[in-house]
């Protein structure tokens, strides 16, 4: 493992340490001053370009070395090569630990059913509309200002309550800050909608992070639905498989809940319309009914009026002949 990393550009030159760490421990029980000159530098930019991963501190490495020995530095070892492979191996090894203890320390929120990994933060329904959201990241980074700016710019005008927790996304202490951070979300009491959690572009070594075990069993278990928005097109990380929803890209995350809205905006403006066509047909329905009662009535009252009309002209044929007889008789 490579310790105590220093890098002089100007001289392209590596100075660091190799050590040795008993297992599943953190102490070193052997280490060595190592370098690298011109062809071991030449080495770690190849290596770096082919494996997307930056040559530094807490890297596992096989490489071959000379030993040499120096009468006012001591011991050494010159690095000459490096093994491309070995080390995304290792990456991919400590990977498939972390989900398989996840999964066996975890059986009350972590499953695997048919090579997907079901968590309790998975099974939440995400709300209809997302808005109130609280930020994990570094809010000066060109990812989270991506983000921002993608969700205040949206087209359709949405309004959103952010909150941003900054914290580190890389490094040592990065694993701690982003745990803590999910508990003092937690602690606030905040109605949250979701959780975003952003990282932007970087070097494999940079995501090392986001397959660490603390804080994927975090994210798996987390009571309010997580939204990961890690820059990494090429691998899934632990923690997006921990997670509700995962997306490629800060700007990604974004557009996500974007979309999100929309689609129940959609559902509401398609709600309305079908009121709307309702309505009008309840509407047309009961005028063609009211049409149909109304001639139904005049006709009806027509025929009333008529028979009604012929009884009156025969009453008073029959009082004229009646008055007529009457006169008839007073004359005789």
């Amino acid at each position: 493992e490579v310790s105590g990393h220093k890098f002089y550009p100007n001289q392209d030159r590596h100075y660091f340490e190799f050590i040795e760490k008993a297992d599943g421990t953190n102490d070193p029980v052997a280490k060595v001053r190592g370098v690298s000159w011109t062809t071991g530098s030449n080495r770690i930019k190849c290596f770096e370009k082919g494996t997307g991963q930056e040559f530094g501190n807490g890297l596992q490495v096989l490489v071959k070395v000379r030993v040499e020995f120096h009468q006012t530095y001591g011991f050494s070892l010159v690095l000459l090569d490096i093994d491309e492979g070995f080390t995304l191996g290792e990456i991919e090894r400590l990977r498939r630990e972390t989900l398989l203890r996840l999964v066996a320390e975890n059986p009350l929120f972590i499953e695997l059913v048919g090579g997907v990994y079901n968590t309790k933060n998975k099974k939440i329904k995400l709300n209809k509309v997302l808005q109130s959201i609280a930020i994990i990241g570094s809010p000066n980074s060109a990812g989270c200002e991506d983000f921002l700016h993608t969700l205040i710019s949206n087209q359709f005008n949405y309004k959103f309550a952010i909150d941003i927790y900054q914290s580190a996304v890389q490094g040592a202490e990065a694993e701690k800050e982003l745990v803590h951070k999910l508990i003092d979300i937690f602690n606030s009491k905040v109605s949250y909608d979701c959780v975003v959690i952003i990282r932007g572009g970087g070097a494999k070594s940079d995501f090392l992070v986001f397959d660490s075990y603390l804080l994927s069993k975090a994210i798996a278990k987390f009571p309010i639905p997580i939204i990961t928005g890690i820059g990494h097109y090429t691998d899934i990380s632990v923690a997006d498989l921990m997670a509700n929803t995962n997306t490629k890209t800060p700007t990604k995350a974004a557009e996500f809940i974007i979309a999100h809205n929309r689609l129940f905006e959609d559902s509401v403006i398609e709600f309305q319309k079908a009121i709307i066509i309702k309505s009008q047909q309840s509407l047309s329905h009961a005028l063609e009914r009211i049409n149909s009662s109304n001639i139904l009535i005049i006709n009806k009252s027509r025929n009333h009026i008529n028979h009604h009309k012929d009884q009156l002209t025969s009453i008073n044929q029959v009082v004229i002949n009646c008055t007529l007889s009457d006169q008839s008789g007073l004359e005789t």
